[in-house]
């Protein structure tokens, strides 16, 4: 009797439960994590398995074991398709409701060999900071292991070769690589970049002996040539980068010097003729050479208007063109933030030839006499600076990769969009104009001619800028008077 009374109550008791609301509750959010988990919504899924604590239940924690698997699952689908980052989430949320499920184990070790083979595509790629970014990632989840441990030693040797490699160093750039073959000799991209630089080696060496014997000749023209291919195998080499200023310094001089006193007054502040029958009034003009170490040197117009013509002495255009083109051909100006041309001979605008003030657009290409071919681009939306990309085979005098029509600012830096882009620089340097004055600004500190500024400084004609992880110069071109700078 003792024992129906106690089966009794037990019964009672449970059914008692059962019919409580919060038991209720807690079966009706298990079977809405059920069906979620069923349809494939496996986000809603583990939102309702959180908020209603549901692991607490032997049911749940069967149903989050199953959860958990699903998500491995679905992070490995992720990666196959690249996507590394939503992969990585959906391994953190599985680990977070079931990760140390059976079910979940054998997916996640494949992620872990996906992510392998990921990074050593990477770094056979070369790919290197993309390498070291996803190892770090990797190694928050725990998915690299020991082979992530050789393979973040392989790429810090491959990072530190190619620094070593923009600096001109092949040599020491051939000794990290062949470290990192010692580590992981199975891959062959190794094997592959070692022999390349390798090969770059020997060429920096054989055109760096024709560059020293160029300088001592005083073969200028030659030595930009050389200095330029030489920056195209190791953009940091500092001997291409003194000599191409040098060249660039030694050009302009003898432009200048092959003038007579009577053909000065071009450069300066006057009105005048241009030799070929068409009056024109010469606009207030102030030029600068800007040198920006390791990317190139830019002709920086900041005039209004500038004339593009021959580099012909006494022409006093602001864009003298190696090239057989009129002394004065054509005229840009800049109206509200908008640009036109004007031209002065014929002109064409892409492909069409031009007879009056025609307005620019970003991408235009402008062709001048027999295939003096330039490219109008107005890249940055908040700056009224534009460039002017020759692309055809002539060269401006003094040479320059490009020309600048300098307006209120120029943003210099890492963002495709920037006037001058600078590939390895942290972030953007804004050049700008204020008060009849030129400045620098920078997130960090800078040094502007040997002192340190709060991240802006006031430039001089002929001013140095150096941050912490670029410099710059400034060379002024044109003064009022018949001297030319040095």
């Amino acid at each position: 009797m003792a024992q129906e009374v106690s089966h009794g109550t037990s019964c009672n008791s449970i059914r008692k439960n059962f019919g409580h609301p919060m038991f209720q509750s807690w079966r009706l959010k298990l079977r809405e994590a059920e069906e979620a988990v069923s349809s494939g919504r496996l986000d809603e899924a583990r939102r309702v398995m959180v908020d209603g604590r549901l692991t607490e239940f032997l049911p749940g924690k069967r149903l989050s074991d199953r959860l958990a698997a699903k998500l491995a699952e679905r992070a490995c689908e992720h990666a196959d398709h690249g996507d590394w980052d939503s992969a990585l989430k959906d391994l953190a949320a599985g680990e977070s409701v079931g990760g140390d499920a059976g079910g979940f184990r054998e997916p996640r070790q494949s992620l872990s060999q996906k992510a392998i083979a990921h990074i050593e595509q990477r770094i056979g790629s070369g790919d290197v900071g993309g390498a070291l970014g996803l190892l770090e990632k990797f190694e928050k989840h725990k998915l690299a292991g020991t082979a992530g441990q050789s393979l973040r030693e392989v790429a810090r040797r491959l990072e530190s070769a190619k620094n070593l490699s923009r600096r001109g160093r092949f040599p020491d750039a051939c000794d990290q690589l062949a470290a990192a073959m010692a580590i992981r000799s199975d891959l062959s991209a190794l094997r592959r970049q070692h022999d390349d630089c390798k090969a770059k080696g020997e060429q920096l060496r054989v055109l760096a002996e024709k560059l020293h014997k160029a300088l001592g000749e005083n073969q200028w023209d030659q030595c930009a040539t050389l200095a330029d291919q030489l920056l195209a195998l190791a953009p940091e080499y500092q001997v291409a980068q003194e000599a191409k200023r040098r060249a660039w310094a030694e050009v302009g001089a003898n432009l200048e010097k092959s003038r007579p006193n009577s053909m000065t007054a071009g450069w300066s502040p006057a009105s005048g003729t241009s030799g070929e029958g068409d009056s024109v009034q010469t606009p207030a003009r102030r030029r600068l050479l800007l040198w920006i170490d390791g990317v190139g040197g830019y002709l920086t117009c900041l005039s209004d208007e500038v004339i593009i013509g021959q580099a012909t002495p006494g022409t006093g255009v602001d864009i003298p063109i190696l090239a057989d083109i009129s002394r004065r051909h054509l005229r840009v100006r800049r109206e509200s933030g908008s640009y036109v041309v004007e031209p002065l001979h014929a002109a064409r605008l892409e492909g069409r030839s031009i007879q009056s003030v025609t307005p620019l657009s970003d991408g235009d290409e402008i062709e001048l006499g027999s295939g003096v071919r330039l490219r109008f681009r107005q890249p940055h939306a908040l700056s009224g600076t534009a460039r002017l990309e020759i692309i055809s085979r002539h060269r401006t005098q003094p040479y320059a990769d490009a020309i600048l029509l300098m307006a209120e600012s120029c943003v210099l830096g890492p963002k495709w969009q920037n006037h001058v882009v600078c590939r390895d620089w942290a972030g953007d340097v804004v050049l700008y104009r204020q008060d009849d004055a030129l400045y620098c600004r920078a997130a960090d500190a800078i040094e502007v001619d040997g002192k340190l500024c709060d991240g802006r400084g006031r430039l001089e004609a002929n001013s140095r800028v150096v941050g912490a992880d670029f410099s710059l110069s400034l060379e002024e071109l044109d003064r009022c008077s018949s001297q030319p700078l040095r």
